[in-house]
């Protein structure tokens, strides 16, 4: 069979298969396929019988991408054996524009006359070959990612998804799928869909999926797993699970319906037949259409907590049965984060937990995206950094937040049902949420979404005078005269102002801010004392350093930053910090200097590893806390609460009273084996001022208070 390859400018997956088609492209409706899997030799042999509608005669050709290591057997058209050319497309690395990166190819045949008039077309494809891509650790200090592997077939697992282009597929055709699986006796295979078959032959498992529901891209995953089913409400609960992990099933499935329970009242149906929770052999956290494939290390730890679990369930709505446009911004994540990491622990947790997740969500938009990391949302596509993360996920989610504030809760969710109604099985973007929110508000938003969404930034907010005018008398009381000025770009927004007044509750004014310079009044009935603007973190703002508390995620974000080893350990005992060190050193371009104990620095910020009596950096930077860390050779004293003994860990991180743009931090315990229980992620721990662990669990936790809050003043009347 000719074939014919040429290289062409680069072309990034995630582009490829995210994008929506036009009316005069050819496009498949259903694929039956059939997939043997052999791990002992990665190999994969398919067969692909695809239904095709035209116009075949505007295009005179069909064409579909597949991976090149696949070789080709056989290409008909009904009946008829087809010839075909192709031509590879080789990927940029995820970091350089240089074509090193993952190949993918497209194959074209052109369509005899006599077939040009067809409105469907039987296109069959036979091929076989090695699917071997052992995933790569992921880069940065804690997971941002999973691991890197575009598929693998093998002993450890078998792992196909998009990114590995296992079947033939055609740019942003919405197809359903009939799948036959043969894998291993002894294997199970899971996939989107339900199961309709199952059989044991030659020590081969046969296993079937019908997938009605229309996909983007088809993934599918099978391992030595166990399995539990659990019906609510007609839909099939499962989990897929090592056995070292199958004493957590029913605790992932309890957590499940929980989730569905919530979110269906929220959002309307569940989308699917089923959601089942997969372990998967390397780290991991993805959201399939009815399933989400969790890393070993997540589903050991128990994660059903919202950011974890609940944040792939949410995706059932939104990406897996609304589709997300790429090319056009990527909404799906900042809306799924809005939905499970925040509005969960708002409605269940309290408004004093959901004030923490919004602060945090504006700590790390400030710190990892910095304004020379900062884009436009309209250009988030998907995360390779954590400046991506704070962008795409945590930004927006800020975003959405506002926007709920803007127009009230009854039109905001009102809107979000309509988006999941209107759109499922469909591709939205932005604009398609833009009009659903100003249906259901009956207000006009495009200043909205152009300010938050189409340009980049957050407004910086100063108060640059204040005066109180009056006195309190029957009736009277006060007025409060504020001066604002925004820098650079000017925002319209809403902020909330708090008065402390005296012997009255705190009195809280929504102010209406326009202008780059704003004088407002506001009145009050007892002679106010102090103000404080935004005080419960509800607007994306720009803040310093030093207007944060201290906190691991600011070294970690600090341009300059060292990490200070504790004195030499022997061979015989290596050192129990060696973790954080090799996990420092193995970021891409760390700046991070890896220094032994000299003297303090105030033009860097500093990681200390080791206590008293393994670093003698540690007890000065520790007086950066003034008198809230107390240390001894056998505890700590936080704020006067204190903890002993020997299975005791602690990370505290204060503020360089000579440069509060500097922060350090350090990390200790009260004996080798509790170090390393939490070094390997200590990184995960990066939000909080203060945290201590017991047996490797965070017992105790809490923030200092910055600086200073230059949105906090005091009031003087006249």
């Amino acid at each position: 069979m000719p074939r014919f390859t040429r290289g062409l400018y680069p072309v990034i997956v995630w582009i490829l298969l995210g994008s929506s088609v036009s009316a005069a492209e050819v496009q498949i409706q259903h694929h039956d396929l059939t997939v043997e899997l052999n791990p002992a030799t990665h190999e994969l042999i398919a067969h692909d019988i695809m239904q095709l509608i035209g116009p075949f005669r505007e295009t005179k050709a069909v064409r579909f991408l597949l991976n090149p290591v696949l070789e080709i057997d056989q290409v008909l058209v009904g009946t008829e054996v087809i010839k075909y050319w192709e031509e590879v497309l080789h990927q940029p690395s995820q970091d350089t524009n240089v074509e090193d990166g993952p190949p993918v190819r497209t194959i074209e045949i052109a369509l005899p006359e006599s077939m040009l008039d067809r409105e469907l077309l039987e296109l069959s494809v036979s091929y076989q070959g090695e699917i071997y891509g052992p995933p790569q650790a992921a880069p940065g200090l804690r997971f941002v990612r999973p691991d890197n592997t575009n598929g693998h077939v093998g002993e450890e697992g078998i792992y196909l998804s998009s990114e590995t282009f296992w079947y033939p597929h055609m740019v942003g055709s919405l197809a359903s799928f009939h799948v036959a699986a043969t894998v291993p006796e002894g294997w199970l295979v899971v996939t989107h869909g339900q199961e309709t078959h199952r059989d044991i032959t030659a020590g081969r498992l046969v296993v079937e999926w019908e997938v009605q529901e229309k996909t983007e891209a088809l993934s599918l995953v099978s391992n030595r797993f166990l399995e539990h089913h659990q019906s609510w409400k007609g839909i099939d609960i499962a989990t897929y699970l090592f056995a070292d992990d199958d004493h957590l099933a029913q605790q992932y499935i309890d957590a499940t319906v929980r989730y569905l329970e919530v979110y269906t009242e929220l959002l309307g149906p569940y989308p699917f037949p089923k959601f089942a929770v997969v372990e998967n052999f390397f780290p991991s956290g993805l959201g399939m259409p009815s399933f989400t494939l969790l890393g070993q290390g997540v589903i050991k730890r128990g994660y059903t907590q919202p950011y974890s679990l609940g944040h792939e369930i949410v995706h059932s709505w939104i990406g897996n049965s609304v589709f997300n446009d790429v090319q056009r911004g990527n909404w799906v994540e900042g809306l799924t984060t809005y939905l499970a990491n925040y509005y969960f622990e708002e409605q269940f947790e309290g408004q004093e937990k959901a004030t923490a997740e919004r602060t945090r969500m504006l700590y790390e938009y400030n710190l990892y995206a910095s304004a020379q990391h900062d884009y436009p949302l309209v250009q988030f596509h998907h995360k390779e950094t954590r400046a991506d993360n704070a962008v795409g996920y945590q930004k927006a989610a800020m975003v959405f937040h506002m926007l709920r504030r803007e127009i009230g809760d009854s039109a905001f969710f009102e809107g979000l049902r309509q988006v999941v109604q209107e759109f499922s099985q469909r591709y939205a973007d932005w604009a398609d949420l833009q009009h659903a929110f100003e249906q259901t508000s009956e207000k006009e938003l495009a200043w909205f979404f152009h300010q938050w969404v189409n340009q980049a930034g957050a407004p910086i907010i100063h108060i640059v005078d204040s005066r109180v005018d009056g006195q309190e008398s029957a009736g009277g009381g006060y007025w409060v005269r504020l001066k604002l000025q925004q820098e650079a770009t000017s925002f319209r927004m809403q902020i909330m102002a708090r008065l402390n007044l005296v012997g009255r509750e705190p009195y809280d004014a929504l102010l209406d801010i326009r202008n780059q310079t704003q004088t407002v009044s506001i009145w009050v009935p007892a002679k106010p004392v102090h103000l404080t603007l935004d005080p419960e973190f509800h607007l994306l703002r720009r803040m310093q350093r030093s207007h944060m508390p201290p906190m691991l995620n600011q070294w970690a974000t600090d341009s300059s930053r060292q990490v200070v080893q504790p004195m030499t350990h022997s061979q015989d005992q290596p050192s129990p910090f060696q973790t954080i060190v090799d996990r420092v050193q193995s970021e891409p371009d760390s700046i991070a200097e890896i220094v032994q104990p000299s003297d303090l620095s105030n033009t860097t910020s500093m990681l200390v590893l080791g206590g008293l009596q393994e670093n003698p950096l540690a007890a000065r930077v520790l007086t950066w806390c003034g008198g809230d860390v107390q240390v001894d050779e056998t505890g700590v004293s936080i704020q006067q609460e204190r903890f002993a003994g020997e299975h005791i860990v602690v990370l505290v991180s204060c503020v360089n009273p000579h440069n509060p743009d500097h922060v350090g931090s350090v990390f200790w315990g009260y004996s080798p084996t509790a170090v390393q229980q939490v070094a390997r992620l200590l990184f995960y721990y990066g939000w909080d001022s203060y945290l201590v662990f017991q047996q490797g669990r965070v017992v105790h936790r809490g923030a200092f208070l910055p600086v200073r809050n230059p949105l906090s003043i005091e009031l003087q009347a006249a």
